[in-house]
C-alpha cells in the first residue's frame, strides 16, 4: 500500500497533472481545431481517442525511459563485477589460488546487493543517477564512523546485511555504502599509499575510474577527506606530513583520470578526543548537534579565481573566537570544578591543533607550481562517537617539559552522539552535488555562447517570419475577439412561453452577440490593415459567416416574434379602427416582401415595443437597430406565412369602420412632416422656475410634448400631410381589398380626417394642462416662494401661457410673403388665410387662456394676476418671518377673488395656492403667538416654576413672592402678554376662553389655555389689584376635645383659644411678619403637645396642604392638623370667591 501511495504521490504527480491539462485542452479546444474544413476533434469519440493516444504515448515514453535506466544501471553493475573477474585473471596463478574462493564469495554478494538496491530504488532514481562520493583517509581516521553517524538510511542494512559492501575488482580496496541520498566509496587506508601491490592496485583503480567516466556524466560528485584529531596531535615534522602528500597525489590522480574538477571536503574527525569537547558541547540538543561547524569557501574563489587558503587562517580564527564567546556561558552552567576546568581549557586545546591543521591543509591543498590546485570547498570539524581517552595536549606538554608522567584522562562516559555531521552532509555536501566537473569560467562561457546562438537564431527567425508571425498573431487576436463576442450568445432555446418581454430580451442578447462578433471580425467601413494580411486574414470570412448567422437569427426569431406581436395586437384592437388599420398593413407586409415599407414596419415595431418595454429605452433601441439591419438597403427579411383567418376577420372589421378614422390612424402612426426632436419640453420652456409644477401622471417635466400636436406639425398636416395620408390610404387599397374612391368622396374624406385631428389636438393640450398641478407646500415660506416665482419677472405661469398661445393661437398664419404688390401678393394672402379656417376650432377653445396675454406690457389681465401673486408672496413671507399676519389679510382675499375670475386650470392653481396660504398663515399666527408667549414669560420661567412650591405640591423649594408677582401680578409678564396679543381676539366671557370668529390661530390652543390659567392665578392671588400677592381670609378654631389651650400664629397674626371656647380672627397672607406659621396646644392636664411649625413665605399654604384642606361649604374650608396623636381642626373662610385655597390653576400651570 505504501508503494502505491509513493507511486502516486511522488513519481507520477507532475505527469498526471500535465496529462490532465492536455486532456482538458483537447476536450475544450479540440472542436475549434481544423485542418482546412476537416475538424478531427469535433466529435466526442475523436477527442476521447486523442486523449487515449496521449496516455499511451506517455506510458510508452515512461516504459522506454525505465528500460534505458535499467539497462544503464545493469551495465554499470555488470562491468563493476566483471572488472573483478578480469583483475583475477591478470593477477597470476598464485594470486588466483590464494583469493579464488574469497573473490567468488565477494562477487556473489556484490551481485546480490545490486539486486537488492534495484528493488529498493524502484520508486526513485537509479543507482547511476544518485551522487557518488569518495572517502579518503588514513586507517582509523573515522570514515566509516562518519557515515554511520550521519543519520542517512542504508538500504543494505535495512535488508538485514551489513551496511557496507566490500568492493571487487578495481574497488576491492573500497567499501560501498549505498545510502538513500548518495553512494559512498569508503577507500581503505592502503588505497592512499597503494603499498600492497602497487602496480595491480593502481591498474585496477584506474580502470574503475575510466568506467565511471564512461557511464556517468559526473563520475564523482565529491571527495571527502578525513583527518582525525589524533593524527593532528601526533603530527611531527616533515615525516608526519607524508599522509597529506599522499592525499594530494590521489586528488591529482582523480583530476587527471576523470578529466574534471571534483569538489573536496576536508573533515576533521574524532574531535571528541580533544580534552573538554564533550563537556563544552554537552548543552547542545539534537538540532544543535546537527548543525555545521566549519568553514565553507565561496564557490567562485574555490573554483580558482582566488586561493582559498589565504582565507583559511582568518576563517579558522573566527571559529575559535566563536568558541571563546561560549566559554563564560558554559562556565556558568558547569556542574563541578572538573567540568569547569575542562570547559575553560577546551579553547586552548583547540588552538593547539591550529598549526598542525594549517600544515595539513597547505600540504594537501596548497597551490604548487607543477600541478593544479585541488578544489577545496571547505574544512569542517565533527565527532561521530565519543570513544577512547581524550588527549590533554596542554598537560602533556607541561609534563614533558618537567620530565614527569602525564596523568591520563578518563574515557567519556556519556552515550555516543554525533556532533556536526547530519546537516554537513545533507545541507552542504549533497546540496553541491552539481558542482563536480565544472571548470573555472566554463559555465559563464557556456551561458554567453548559448545567448549568442539564441540571439542569432531569434534575429534570423524574426527577419524571415516577422510578417507572417505578426499577421498570425493579429488574426488570432481577431478570432479571439470574435469568440469573446460570441461567448455572450445565450445558450438554449428562446423562452416561447415566458411572455413577450422575456422572449425579446433573450433574443436581443443573441442579436447583440452576433452583431458585435460581426463588427469585431470586420468593422463597418474599415479597411483591412497590412498587419493582418500576408495571406492569413480571416476577418472577411468570419464576418461573412457571422452575418449569415445574424440574418438567420433575425429571420428565425425577430421577424416571427414581430409578426406574432402584430397578430396579437390585431386581436386586441378589433374595436379600434384607427389602430387596427396600420397594424394590418404592417402585418401584411411581413408576408409580401414586394409591398414592404421599411419605415412603416420600423414605426409600427417601435410602437409595439414601447408598449412591451415602456421604461427600457435601451431594449427598444437595440431591437429597432436590429430590425433596421434586417430591412436595410439589401432586404434580408424573408416572407412569413401569415394567419389568413385573422387577416380576413380584421378586414371585415375595417370595412365596417369609418374611413376617416382609418386614415387618421395611419397619420398618427407615421406622423409625416413631424420632427420628434423639436417637440417642446416643459422644463426648458418654463425656465429654471419650472419646479413649482409637477404632473399628476408622474411624468417628469422633461418628457416632450406630443410632437403631432404642435404648430410645426399642424402646419405640416394642413400643408399637405393630411392629403398625402389620404392619397397613401387610397393607394394601399390592397390592405382592405376595396375599390378606389371618386374625387368628391376623397375631398370629403380629407375634411373628416382634419376634424379628427382638430379634436385630438384640443384634447392633447387640455390633457397637458389638466395634468399640471402646483407642488404641495407645507410651510408658509414655501408658499411664499411659490407665489413669488409664479408672480415674478420669469414667471413659469406666464411662460406656460406663452407656450400654449404659440401652439394654439393663429396656427394657420405665416409670415407675409416677400413678393411685391399686385396679383402675387393677393394670391399669397388668400393662400395664407385659408388655413385659418382649419385652426379656428382650436383657437376658439383656448381663447379664454390665450386672451390673458393680450395688452401691452403690464396692462394684460395676466399681469394683474401676477401682481396679486406678488402681494400674496409678501404677506406669506411676513407670516413666515414671525410678523403677525391674518388669514383674512387683503392680499390673500384678493388672490382668492382672482382665482374665481380666472379660467381653469389657472383659476384652480390660484385657488389652491391662496387657500393653502391662508391655512399656513393661520398656522404661522399660532406659532407666532406661541413664540410671543414664550418671550413674555422669559427664559427664567421654567427655572422659577419647575419643581417649586406651590406649582409642585410637596416640593421643598419655593418660588419667591417677588418672582411670583413678576409673573402673575396685574401688569406682570403673563398679564402683559394677554393684553397685547389676545385682547380683542379672545372671548373670555365663558368658563373656557375661545377665539373670536375669524381670529383662530391654528395650533395655538395651548397658548390660550395657558393664558387663562395665568389669569385665574392673578384673580386668586392678586384680588386687590396690587403688585404683590394678598389673600384675605378668616380663621376659626372650634372647641377641641381634650385640648385645654391652643395658639395659632400666621405671619405675625396670633389666635389664642382657651378652655374650649371658639376663637375667630381675620388674617391676610402674607401677614405683617411673613415667614412663620406655628400651631401649639396643651391637653386637659396642661401637658404641651408637639408643636406644628412651618417657615417660609408659603408656610400658610404648606399648613393647609398638611391639614388635607377640604371644602365644607360655598366659602368654608376645613383643615385637620395632627399634633402628636391629637387632631386639631381649623376652619378657614376666604374673603372672596376668587381665592387660592383650591389652587388647581397653580398646579396645572406650566411655562411655555
Amino acid at each position: 500500500m505504501r508503494f502505491v501511495l509513493d507511486f502516486l504521490r511522488v513519481r507520477y504527480l507532475a505527469s498526471a497533472a500535465i496529462l490532465s491539462l492536455l486532456a482538458v485542452l483537447v476536450w475544450v479546444g479540440g472542436p475549434y481545431l481544423s485542418l482546412g474544413r476537416w475538424q478531427p476533434f469535433a466529435s466526442v469519440s475523436g477527442r476521447l481517442l486523442a486523449m487515449a493516444v496521449l496516455v499511451l504515448a506517455w506510458a510508452g515514453w515512461r516504459y522506454l525511459r525505465w528500460r534505458r535506466d535499467s539497462a544503464k544501471q545493469q551495465r554499470l553493475a555488470a562491468e563493476l563485477v566483471g572488472q573483478g573477474a578480469r583483475a583475477e585473471d591478470a593477477s597470476g596463478n598464485d594470486s588466483r589460488a590464494r583469493a579464488a574462493q574469497e573473490q567468488v564469495r565477494l562477487r556473489a554478494r556484490f551481485t546480490e546487493a545490486m539486486a537488492v538496491l534495484r528493488r529498493r530504488r524502484r520508486n526513485g532514481p537509479g543507482l547511476h543517477v544518485l551522487p557518488w562520493y569518495l572517502l579518503i583517509g588514513a586507517p582509523g581516521s573515522g570514515k566509516s564512523t562518519l557515515l554511520q553517524s550521519s543519520g542517512l538510511e542504508f538500504p543494505l542494512k535495512a535488508h538485514g546485511t551489513h551496511a557496507a559492501l566490500e568492493g571487487v575488482g578495481g574497488t576491492r580496496n573500497c567499501d560501498w555504502w549505498f545510502a538513500d541520498q548518495a553512494v559512498f566509496l569508503d577507500s581503505a587506508g592502503r588505497y592512499t599509499t597503494q603499498d600492497s601491490d602497487a602496480i595491480a592496485d593502481a591498474g585496477a583503480w584506474h580502470g574503475f575510474l575510466d568506467l565511471l567516466r564512461r557511464h556517468r556524466r559526473q563520475p564523482l560528485n565529491g571527495v571527502i577527506v578525513t583527518v582525525s584529531v589524533a593524527e593532528l596531535l601526533e603530527l611531527d615534522g616533515d615525516a608526519g606530513l607524508s599522509h597529506a602528500r599522499a592525499v594530494r597525489h590521489r586528488l591529482n590522480e582523480l583530476v587527471e583520470k576523470l578529466r574534471a574538477r571534483v569538489p573536496v571536503y576536508l573533515i576533521v574527525t574524532k574531535c571528541d578526543l580533544v580534552s573538554g569537547f564533550a563537556e563544552f558541547f554537552a548543552d547542545l540538543d539534537a538540532a544543535g548537534r546537527a548543525q555545521v561547524w566549519g568553514v565553507s569557501f565561496p564557490q567562485a574563489q574555490a573554483a580558482g579565481d582566488t586561493d582559498p587558503l589565504t582565507r583559511f587562517p582568518t576563517e579558522l580564527e573566527r571559529l575559535l573566537e566563536r568558541i571563546d564567546q561560549r566559554v563564560l556561558e558554559r562556565l556558568h552552567r558547569a556542574r563541578d570544578a572538573r567540568e569547569r576546568a575542562a570547559v575553560l581549557s577546551f579553547p586552548q586545546q583547540l588552538r593547539l591543533l591550529q598549526p598542525a591543521l594549517m600544515d595539513v591543509v597547505q600540504t594537501a591543498f596548497g597551490r604548487h607550481g607543477y600541478a593544479g590546485q585541488p578544489w577545496l570547498r571547505g574544512v569542517y570539524l565533527s565527532s561521530g562517537t565519543q570513544q577512547g581517552h581524550p588527549i590533554d595536549h596542554v598537560i602533556s606538554a607541561v609534563a614533558q617539559h618537567f620530565g614527569v608522567a602525564a596523568a591520563g584522562l578518563p574515557p567519556v562516559s556519556s552515550a555516543p552522539r554525533s556532533y556536526f555531521l547530519s546537516r554537513l552532509l545533507k545541507d552542504v555536501v549533497f546540496a553541491e552535488a552539481g558542482l563536480a566537473g565544472s571548470q573555472p569560467g566554463s559555465a559563464q562561457r557556456r551561458r554567453l555562447l548559448q545567448l549568442a546562438c539564441w540571439a542569432v537564431l531569434t534575429a534570423t527567425t524574426l527577419g524571415v517570419l516577422s510578417g507572417m508571425a505578426g499577421s498570425y498573431a493579429r488574426n488570432v487576436r481577431l478570432i479571439g475577439q470574435v469568440r469573446d463576442a460570441l461567448d455572450a450568445y445565450p445558450a438554449g432555446p428562446l423562452p416561447a412561453d415566458a411572455g413577450e418581454a422575456a422572449f425579446y430580451a433573450k433574443a436581443l442578447q443573441r442579436f447583440d452577440a452576433l452583431a458585435q462578433a460581426r463588427d469585431a471580425a470586420l468593422p463597418p467601413g474599415a479597411s483591412i490593415p497590412w498587419s493582418r494580411r500576408f495571406g492569413l486574414h480571416q476577418g472577411t470570412a468570419l464576418a461573412r459567416d457571422v452575418q449569415e448567422a445574424y440574418l438567420r437569427d433575425l429571420n428565425g426569431a425577430l421577424l416571427p416574434a414581430l409578426a406574432q406581436s402584430l397578430r396579437r395586437k390585431l386581436e386586441q384592437s378589433s374595436n379600434d379602427p384607427q389602430r387596427l388599420y396600420p397594424l394590418l398593413k404592417g402585418y401584411l407586409m411581413l408576408g409580401d416582401p414586394t409591398r414592404r415599407d421599411a419605415m412603416h414596419l420600423a414605426t409600427l415595431a417601435d410602437t409595439v415595443w414601447r408598449q412591451i418595454f415602456p421604461d427600457d429605452a435601451s431594449v427598444r433601441a437595440g431591437l429597432n437597430l436590429h430590425l433596421r439591419a434586417l430591412l436595410g438597403p439589401v432586404d434580408g427579411a424573408r416572407a412569413l406565412a401569415l394567419d389568413r383567418q385573422q387577416i380576413e376577420q380584421t378586414r371585415a372589421s375595417l370595412r365596417t369602420a369609418e374611413l376617416p378614422a382609418l386614415v387618421y390612424g395611419g397619420l398618427k402612426l407615421t406622423q409625416p412632416g413631424v420632427d420628434a426632436g423639436q417637440a417642446p419640453r416643459l422644463d426648458r420652456r418654463l425656465g429654471l422656475l419650472s419646479d413649482v409644477f409637477e404632473r399628476r401622471s408622474g411624468l417628469p417635466l422633461s418628457a416632450p410634448l406630443p410632437p403631432l400636436f404642435t404648430r410645426p406639425a399642424f402646419q405640416a398636416q394642413i400643408g399637405g400631410g393630411i392629403a398625402h395620408g389620404v392619397q397613401q390610404f387610397l393607394a394601399d387599397d390592397w390592405v382592405l381589398g376595396t375599390a378606389p374612391l371618386d374625387p368628391l368622396a376623397r375631398s370629403q374624406l380629407e375634411r373628416e380626417v382634419l376634424a379628427l385631428y382638430q379634436r385630438d389636438y384640443i384634447a392633447a393640450w387640455d390633457s397637458l394642462l389638466a395634468d399640471l398641478v402646483l407642488r404641495p407646500v407645507v410651510q408658509t415660506g414655501q408658499a411664499s416662494a411659490v407665489a413669488a416665482k409664479l408672480g415674478g419677472p420669469a414667471s413659469p405661469l406666464k411662460a406656460l401661457l406663452v407656450l400654449l398661445r404659440e401652439h394654439t393661437h393663429a396656427l394657420g398664419r405665416t409670415p407675409a410673403a416677400k413678393a411685391g404688390a399686385g396679383a402675387a401678393a393677393a394670391a399669397d394672402t388668400a393662400a395664407a388665410a385659408e388655413p385659418d379656417v382649419a385652426a379656428e376650432p382650436i383657437e376658439r377653445h383656448f381663447e379664454p387662456l390665450t386672451r390673458l396675454l393680450d395688452g401691452g406690457p403690464g396692462a394684460s389681465a395676466l399681469d394683474e394676476t401676477l401682481a396679486a401673486l406678488t402681494q400674496m408672496s409678501r404677506t406669506l413671507l411676513g407670516a413666515a418671518a414671525g410678523v403677525a399676519a391674518d388669514q383674512n389679510a387683503p392680499a390673500l382675499l384678493i388672490a382668492a377673488q382672482q382665482a374665481e375670475q380666472l379660467p381653469p386650470p389657472l383659476g384652480n392653481w390660484m385657488a389652491t395656492l391662496s387657500g393653502r396660504g391662508r391655512a399656513l398663515t393661520a398656522s404661522s399666527a399660532g406659532e407666532a403667538l406661541r413664540n410671543a408667549q414664550r418671550q413674555a414669560a422669559g427664559r427664567e420661567c421654567a427655572l422659577l416654576v419647575s419643581g417649586r412650591f406651590p406649582f409642585v405640591p410637596g416640593s421643598n423649594n419655593e418660588i419667591p413672592l417677588r418672582d411670583f408677582a413678576e409673573l402673575f401680578a396685574p401688569g406682570g409678564r403673563m398679564d402683559r402678554f394677554a393684553q397685547q396679543a389676545l385682547l380683542g381676539k379672545v372671548d373670555t366671557s365663558g368658563p373656557g376662553w375661545k377665539w373670536n370668529a375669524g381670529m383662530a390661530a391654528a395650533g395655538a390652543d395651548d397658548v390660550l389655555a395657558r393664558a387663562q390659567l395665568a389669569d385665574e392665578i392673578k384673580q386668586a392671588f392678586f384680588a386687590g389689584g396690587g403688585a404683590q400677592p394678598q389673600v384675605a381670609f378668616t380663621v376659626s378654631i372650634p372647641p377641641q376635645a381634650g385640648i385645654r389651650r391652643l395658639q395659632l400664629e400666621v405671619d405675625g397674626q396670633a389666635l389664642d383659644v382657651r378652655d374650649g371656647a371658639r376663637a375667630t380672627q381675620s388674617m391676610t397672607w402674607p401677614g405683617p411678619t411673613p415667614g412663620l406659621v406655628r400651631l401649639a396646644a396643651w391637653d386637659a392636664s396642661g401637658q404641651a403637645l408637639p408643636v406644628v411649625e412651618y417657615r417660609g413665605p408659603w408656610a400658610w399654604f404648606r399648613v393647609m396642604q398638611a391639614g388635607r384642606l377640604h371644602r365644607s361649604g360655598d366659602l368654608d374650608y376645613t383643615a385637620s392638623l395632627a399634633l402628636g396623636g391629637t387632631s386639631v381642626r381649623v376652619d378657614i373662610q376666604p374673603a372672596s370667591l376668587r381665592h387660592p385655597f383650591a389652587a388647581s390653576a397653580v398646579q396645572r400651570f406650566s411655562c411655555p
